[in-house]
């Protein structure tokens, strides 16, 4: 038996990859303390991605001791919901904080109940995902319009992928409006199967691994659901709902515009910034992704900013249905990747 310490700091975007690129080996009766002594810079995705991690981490080690230290003072991320998030019992609730204009606590909402929300006001569950992405982006626009509408559409897109595709139980989600930063983030995160089996399902694809799933599923008319197979369409659904692959395409272009998008899925992590590609290596159940935005850059954004976005991916999306096969390799040639 032995005590191993894993200490934490930044929760930033890049410290979470990390963290969860390390490689814990625990035993039976070991003991684990998480010391909180150097917590700092708390950022929406880099809690959500943590939490997940050392959910995980105390999920699959049952007959482990887990610990905590020096988490007491730390008021943001007990505000938050960061402690009680990773089963400490300490600070708030997921969602239990009343989020103002400036930011939104850690919060899960099960699918499970979101299904039963839809049910009982009589509307398909796209129509519930659509209503909370609204409440969600006008919590964090602080009254701008453009800014909403582009928050509304990403939040939307990024759960309905997790209804539609993940298999998993829950939506987590956090996001924070920093006025000194000039700069909004929303993060969303789910546990289910992640984005490479979600789109293996479509035979077009040649997936190799991780880092292949990612660079495909941001190409506009990528589904595992709705893909040509032997001169057919083959489409879950019908009417304004059906899947057509265009939520991570529009959403990661959006970003590039006045801001980055970041998506990390099984062992690896795809960071777009300024038409830039970097890639990393991690190791994370399920999917986690952020946008951000540039706030005071909005404004420069036409209206129909979504539209063109569209119209150029409908031209992409062509190209890739006269493929036989659609590669990664087809997909990195039109980025700037850096590994």
């Amino acid at each position: 038996m032995s005590e191993k310490i894993v200490r934490l700091g930044h929760l930033k975007a890049s410290n979470a990859i990390e963290f969860c690129n390390n490689d814990y080996d625990f035993n039976d009766g070991d003991s684990v303390l998480y010391d909180y002594t150097y917590l700092d810079t708390i950022e929406p995705f880099g809690m959500l991605m943590v939490a997940s991690k050392i959910r995980e981490m105390i999920d699959s080690n049952p007959d482990v001791d887990f610990h905590s230290t020096h988490f007491r003072g730390k008021s943001y991320a007990a505000h938050m919901g960061f402690f009680q998030s990773t089963y400490l019992d300490y600070g708030n609730h997921p969602g239990e904080a009343n989020g103002n204009d400036s930011y939104i606590p850690i919060t899960e909402l099960k699918i499970r109940e979101l299904r039963k929300e839809s049910y009982e006001r009589t509307e398909v569950v796209q129509e519930t995902v659509e209503r909370k992405s609204r409440q969600l982006s006008n919590v964090l626009a602080r009254g701008n319009e453009k800014l909403s509408k582009y928050l509304s559409y990403s939040i939307r897109e990024l759960m309905r992928n997790i209804v539609e595709h993940s298999d998993s139980e829950s939506i987590w989600f956090a996001g924070q409006y920093w006025p000194t930063k000039d700069r909004v983030e929303i993060a969303i995160l789910d546990e289910g199967v992640g984005i490479k089996q979600a789109i293996s399902f479509n035979p077009n694809l040649k997936i190799n691994d991780d880092k292949d799933a990612l660079l495909l599923a941001i190409e506009p008319g990528i589904s595992g659901k709705a893909f040509m197979y032997k001169g057919r369409m083959r489409q879950q659904e019908e009417g304004i709902w059906r899947n057509s692959g265009y939520g991570l395409y529009v959403t990661s272009s959006i970003c590039q515009y006045r801001g980055d998008f970041l998506i990390c899925s099984g062992r690896s992590a795809l960071i777009i910034k300024d038409n830039r590609h970097d890639i990393k290596d991690t190791n994370f159940r399920g999917t986690a992704i952020r946008m951000r935005l540039r706030v005071s850059q909005i404004n420069q954004l036409s209206e129909e900013l979504i539209e063109e976005i569209v119209r150029d991916g409908e031209m992409r999306a062509r190209d890739n249905a006269g493929l036989s096969i659609i590669s990664a390799s087809k997909v990195s040639r039109m980025l700037t990747v850096k590994e």
